[in-house]
């Protein structure tokens, strides 16, 4: 009976022994659980809150999820637009108020490749026929070297015609008379140019 009751209480005793151990691993477990759970907690805020306060990651993600807008290709005609510049006597040299006028023209031929210009030089009937072609067509080239370089326009896109004297605005002597053909006619001819527009019923 002794060596009963002594199993008894051995096995009642280990069966104790072994519910404490499990009740332990149990709350290990437990405790294991809800630490990587604020850990998770903890990353998902920490993740919010560098959402939050990185706004350049915000637009970047918009941007990615907004679409592009639709657009056509349209054929547009601009156009043709004369210019005249004016020279002193025996000068080819650009005064502030001509490379103002030049200015937009350069523009237009910027943002339009499929353009170019033409650029007429003139002069007075005072000299030689040889002298006045030199002379025009020193003018018409002032004009073409400030547009490209200064707006980095191809050469190619200008053509320079000398004139000389054959082609007088105002046929007189007199000084105002003479100074009127004493110019650069810059012409940019009409000409078909590709623009893009949103497509129809939409904006």
């Amino acid at each position: 009976m002794l060596y009963v009751h002594a199993l008894s209480f051995l096995t009642s005793s280990c069966q104790t022994a072994i519910f404490k151990s499990a009740i332990v691993r149990f709350s290990v477990c437990i405790l294991l659980l809800s630490l990587s759970g604020c850990a998770d907690n903890r990353s998902a805020e920490s993740l919010n809150a560098d959402s939050d306060s990185n706004p350049a990651s915000n637009v970047t993600a918009s941007r990615s999820n907004s679409a592009a807008p639709d657009a056509k290709v349209l054929l547009t005609t601009l156009p043709e637009h004369r210019d005249v510049i004016l020279f002193d006597v025996n000068s080819y040299e650009l005064s502030a108020q001509s490379q103002l006028i030049l200015d937009p023209i350069a523009i237009r031929l910027k943002n339009y490749p499929d353009t170019y210009l033409l650029i007429v030089g003139h002069s007075d009937d005072d000299g030689s026929d040889e002298d006045n072609i030199v002379l025009s067509y020193e003018r018409a080239f002032s004009v073409a070297i400030y547009i490209t370089a200064v707006f980095g326009i191809e050469e190619e896109r200008l053509q320079i015609i000398a004139a000389g004297k054959d082609e007088p605005v105002v046929a007189g002597k007199a000084i105002l008379e003479k100074q009127q053909n004493r110019r650069v006619e810059v012409i940019s001819p009409q000409a078909i140019v590709r623009t893009l527009s949103p497509i129809d019923g939409k904006k």
